[in-house]
């Protein structure tokens, strides 16, 4: 009896084994079928992640680029550099004396004459505020004298203006000490005869630029690791970890954001927690992913830095397909222990095999067209202005640089111009904004008309686009862009009201062997300000060889 129970108690424990054994194997099949998932979710998520980001970037690089310009261009005017000569012997006597300094500033005609070339400079360029600042560091000229006016103001505790006073280039983020807004400070060093003779700078308001967050998750944080702006309003003001804020002083603090405490994001490696969750995941992936304050889906967290600025560009991309990932392995776990421990249910298992392998074949298929066409449109997007259909602002920056290299390599001419609609805003206050949307529509098309298919037209900004003339010398160019502005008035768009007459004002420069890109845009810019100040309507040229306008007191008192 006992030897018959001795024989016959292995039987139950080898069904337990073979159950466990089973149990074990149908795991490891498990892990496996769900990583394969996995690593086609990330790859498809981190290339778009990764597109996004860079896009983010490329703006914002752009945007800058485009803000810096104006103070660097007016660095160079004469009048600029004059005014600021000739205001050296103003400088702080205490907060006490402010008012009296102003009121003896802006009794001064020059400077008043340059508070209003700023005024209407700032209105032109899409800027905040334009300043004068002298050597001194007191602003002796301000495009918003009639709003906020700084001028009399000792400026020299603002950061981004140290560098500017000492001869070199300066940005910075900040908060206006008086009106409370966040902007983006530019200040470019001037020079009278060699002599540093103080500064031009610009604020670039935050609310001109939330496109650059517009994905969801996205953020920009400054040289000193603060959130300025972000899709989520919530993290503006946090401080990301091991950010620069933290060894600031709270006078320091307080005399760039107006505030001392700065909450810090926790954007953290998710590897712990993931592997709690998903212990199957391995490690290498696990510290792929990151959490972020209270949101539990681990996330892809994608940053660029260095893009020409103190900004950097970061997302925080939560992992989409993260939910269905841990129920897929469950039910891929349940569905191998179902195969190994019957034989009965295998053509059924085989069958549910099939039938996911192809779903997750149509799926992976879907999701690649799906990038695909994501790419097509951000490429279409990226190249043409989607109202006009001219070529979007990067865009001709980057057909403008190649053109320049490929002009210089080969000896023949080019010509870069700026063309401007007259009274354009007049038209939206009269006719709507349809109208005015009709009107930038009718310019392209003219353009596209009376231009060769060589040539190229982008658009800029709101009513200002850049026209690009291959192989034209500046008098064929200057002929070209006259009839352009002849035909725009003489054949009216059907699509307008009759009395919604468009004029255009042009100014127009060619390329020099040593010219870069900004140089020439900035002496097409000093074109087209001289045909605003010359009544509009018209085209000014600017030779190669020249670096201000044509009319020197027409763009005095511009």
């Amino acid at each position: 009896m006992n030897s018959k129970s001795l024989r016959q108690a292995p039987g139950p424990l080898s069904f337990a084994l073979i159950v466990l054994v089973c149990w074990f194997v149908s795991g490891m099949i498990a892990d496996r079928m769900v990583q394969q998932e996995l690593d086609a979710a990330l790859r498809a998520q981190r290339q778009m992640s990764e597109s996004i980001v860079d896009n983010m970037a490329e703006v914002i690089a752009s945007d800058l680029a485009m803000s810096r310009a104006i103070p660097a261009t007016m660095a160079e005017m004469d009048v600029v550099q004059h005014a600021l000569a000739q205001s050296q012997n103003y400088a702080a006597n205490g907060s006490a004396a402010e008012p009296a300094l102003r009121e003896t500033l802006l009794k001064v005609p020059t400077l008043a004459s340059v508070s209003a070339f700023l005024h209407d400079g700032q209105g032109f360029s899409g800027l905040d505020s334009i300043w004068l600042v002298n050597a001194n560091g007191i602003c002796v000229a301000a495009s918003n004298v009639q709003t906020r006016n700084f001028v009399g103001v000792d400026m020299r505790g603002r950061s981004f203006l140290a560098n500017a006073l000492l001869g070199a280039f300066g940005e910075a983020y900040g908060v206006g000490r008086s009106s409370g807004e966040p902007g983006i400070f530019i200040a470019a060093p001037v020079y009278d005869d060699g002599i540093l003779v103080g500064a031009v700078v610009a604020k670039v308001g935050i609310s001109r630029l939330r496109h650059w967050v517009a994905h969801a998750g996205a953020f920009v944080a400054d040289e000193n690791g603060v959130i300025i702006m972000a899709h989520d309003a919530a993290l503006e003001g946090h401080a990301l970890p091991n950010g620069r804020i933290k060894q600031m002083s709270p006078a320091e603090r307080l005399n760039t954001y107006r505030r001392v405490d700065f909450p810090n994001v926790q954007i953290e490696p998710h590897m712990q927690q993931v592997r709690e969750q998903a212990p199957w995941i391995p490690a290498a992936v696990a510290g792929e992913l990151f959490s972020m304050m209270d949101r539990p889906d681990p996330a892809l967290y994608e940053s660029r830095i260095g893009l020409n600025s103190g900004l950097s560009a970061h997302l925080v991309d939560p992992l989409a397909a993260w939910p269905e990932l841990l129920r897929n392995h469950k039910r891929d776990h349940l569905l191998v222990f179902l195969t190994l421990a019957g034989t009965a249910a295998l053509a059924w298992v085989i069958t549910l095999s099939y039938v996911r392998e192809r779903r997750h074949h149509r799926a992976t298929r879907d999701l690649a067209e799906q990038l695909q066409s994501a790419n097509t449109l951000l490429s279409a997007e990226a190249r043409h202005d989607a109202l006009t259909g001219a070529l979007s602002r990067r865009y001709f920056l980057d057909l403008l640089r190649r053109e320049i290299e490929r002009t210089q390599a080969s000896g023949e001419p080019l010509c870069m111009a700026i063309a401007d609609l007259d009274h354009f805003k007049q038209i939206n206050d009269r006719f709507g904004h349809a109208a005015g949307d009709r009107a930038l529509e009718h310019f392209v098309d003219t353009c596209r008309a009376e231009l060769r298919a060589s040539d190229a037209i982008g658009r800029l900004g709101g009513e200002e686009f850049g026209i690009l003339l291959p192989v034209t010398a500046l008098e064929t160019g200057r002929e070209v862009v006259e009839r352009l502005r002849n035909r725009l008035k003489a054949v009216p768009s059907t699509k307008l009201p009759p009395s919604a007459s468009l004029s255009v004002s042009i100014g127009i420069t060619e390329l020099s062997p040593e010219d870069l890109p900004e140089r020439l845009m900035s002496r097409a810019d000093l074109a087209l300000y001289a045909a605003k100040s010359g009544g509009r309507d018209r085209t000014e040229a600017l030779p190669p060889d020249d670096t201000a306008p044509p009319t020197r007191t027409a763009a005095t008192t511009w």
